[in-house]
């Protein structure tokens, strides 16, 4: 997979997407799967809006029959299972507990009831799933059972714990990135740091984007029979070149990594306000989600350092024992996702927004908005086909539910770490051996074969990372990680829990500024770019 602009200049593609976040790349993947020619442009780098600031789980819906929302606690189910059958790597069951209290709604009762009707809803919840992965049914536990399993959940008014299993992603940006991979693997081209500034029309009909390459300042005009514009917070942004608008509501959602430690199960809890909040286990650390401003806001806002300690504030009357502080938190996580206007107040959306242009005049032309990482892949399939229908031709249906995303050959995890561990567990430290596995899945061979060329590229880059140098090599190398970011951030986990430190940022910078062949200049402007990541996360703590 590399980065060549010219590519997408020197034909016209059935399908253009513009926007590289998990709903950008699940169309461009699904679209190229179907055997149309597509091209995907983001302006950043992939995955690295929203799409990193999601709270890292893949859930059943169950909170939607609550609702007696049964079509979506259905979808959910289903996609949950899909990403276990075409990611198995990547996904870990873990198990939930909702504390219950005195309530008609979410009393004992009703959440007896609740997974009665989920038996039934999801009672395929397993179908075709590796048996590490399958997931048993939901039970109400008694207070007694809830203080005993669940030390962290409020006490006062407990009645019992409302107890089921999802997943939570590991390794949440490499699945993300994974669907790039697909798509470039089924002939669609792809380049981030790539902007679409304008939108190309022929009369009525779409004509393609004007782009502009901001690694090097060049203007491109990319030619399209459609576009799809899914560029998140940016939709009206692009569409105002013409002239059209979604009129979208925006709202800011935030989830904390911290530095606490975190046990085995993910908690809920709600506070004073009645936001409903979790605590997920993600890398042997407490993250924290998720908090929403209570009023719309515009693309690119970030949180202000009282909306962090508001949120530590609420986290605190949802979990009292957690006495949570300002400084255990590693990294806020933030995005600026879709919204819903009901009776005059403003919230998360967890449906996606799907609109056809065509109906404004302007044929070809779509825009697609999602809140949602569990049902991203159903959405697209949804899109491609609304888009393929407009392009004459003749399509292969839609296998992304079936089809294994690169790395996702692997059947039985356990196995895939003994045999990883029995080839490479003298070249590399312990902890890299499940890492790699979970991060790359079947593919990671590739990366060690690499890796096992030179020792240095081996050794762990930080001291308290599983993150080895080859793994740095081979995104610069394969996966068009332009910058120290991308590869820190993204390609790899090295600075997923926060700041790397200066000694383990200095040591990337010098292994992908080998590959790259930056200055001494230019190293020194990624390495202030990395730490000014962290800063701009950090509200009230540069």
């Amino acid at each position: 997979m590399q980065r060549d602009p010219d590519r997408l200049t020197e034909r016209t593609f059935d399908v253009l997407v513009v926007g590289g976040g998990i709903y950008g790349l699940a169309i461009g993947y699904d679209a190229a799967q179907r055997g149309a020619s597509v091209a995907l442009v983001e302006r950043d780098d992939f995955g690295s809006g929203s799409s990193f600031n999601h709270l890292r789980t893949i859930h059943g819906g169950l909170r939607y029959l609550q609702h007696l929302e049964v079509a979506r606690a259905r979808e959910s189910m289903r996609e949950r299972r899909t990403l276990a059958r075409i990611a198995p790597h990547a996904v870990v069951p873990v198990r939930f507990a909702l504390p219950l209290y005195r309530s008609l709604t979410r009393g004992k009762l009703a959440m007896r009831a609740g997974f009665i009707v989920d038996r039934f809803v999801a009672a395929g919840r397993n179908r075709g799933v590796t048996a590490s992965l399958a997931l048993p049914g939901g039970q109400v536990f008694s207070r007694h059972q809830a203080v005993e399993h669940f030390p962290g959940l409020r006490r006062r008014g407990l009645t019992g714990a409302a107890v089921w299993y999802d997943y939570v992603v590991p390794e949440a940006d490499r699945l993300t990135f994974s669907w790039a991979l697909a798509a470039a693997a089924h002939g669609a081209v792809l380049a981030n740091y790539l902007e679409a500034v304008g939108i190309a029309r022929d009369g009525r009909r779409v004509a393609g984007v004007e782009a502009v390459d901001r690694r090097t300042g060049r203007s491109l005009q990319i030619a399209a029979r459609t576009v799809v514009n899914a560029t998140g917070a940016a939709i009206d942004r692009l569409l105002g070149s013409i002239g059209l608008s979604t009129r979208m509501p925006l709202v800011m959602a935030m989830n904390l990594v911290t530095t606490r430690d975190a046990g085995d199960a993910a908690l809920g809890g709600q506070s004073a306000s009645g936001r409903n909040l979790f605590l997920v286990p993600w890398r042997h650390r407490a993250l924290f989600g998720t908090w929403e401003s209570s009023r719309p806001c515009e693309p690119g806002a970030a949180p202000a350092e009282e909306d962090v300690v508001a949120f530590i504030a609420e986290l605190n009357e949802a979990f009292p024992a957690l006495e949570l502080r300002r400084s255990d938190v590693a990294l806020v996580h933030r995005g600026v996702v879709p919204a819903a206007e009901r009776s005059g107040r403003v919230t998360l959306d967890g449906r996606a927004q799907v609109h056809d242009h065509g109906s404004d005049g302007m044929e070809g032309l779509f825009s697609v908005a999602g809140a949602k990482y569990t049902t991203a892949r159903a959405v697209a399939e949804q899109v491609v086909d609304r888009v393929i229908r407009t392009i004459p031709g003749s399509w292969a249906p839609c296998r992304t539910a079936s089809t294994p995303l690169p790395g996702g050959h692997v059947r039985d995890l356990a196995l895939a770490v003994a045999e990883a561990r029995r080839d490479y567990d003298t070249l590399v430290p312990s902890d890299t051996i499940p890492h790699l596995v979970a991060a790359y899945g079947s593919a990671y061979r590739e990366v060690m074969d690499l890796a096992r060329t030179r020792p240095d590229w081996c050794a762990r880059v930080a001291a308290d990372s599983p993150v080895i140098g080859g793994e740095l090599v081979w995104a610069v190398r394969h996966e068009m990680a332009e910058t120290l970011c991308d590869a820190v951030l993204r390609r790899t986990p090295l600075g997923a829990l926060g700041y790397p430190g200066d000694q383990a940022a200095a040591r990337a910078a010098a292994i992908i500024g080998a590959e790259r062949q930056w200055s001494d200049e230019r190293t020194q402007m990624e390495l202030g770019s990395l730490r000014q990541f962290y800063e701009t996360r950090q509200p009230g703590r540069v």
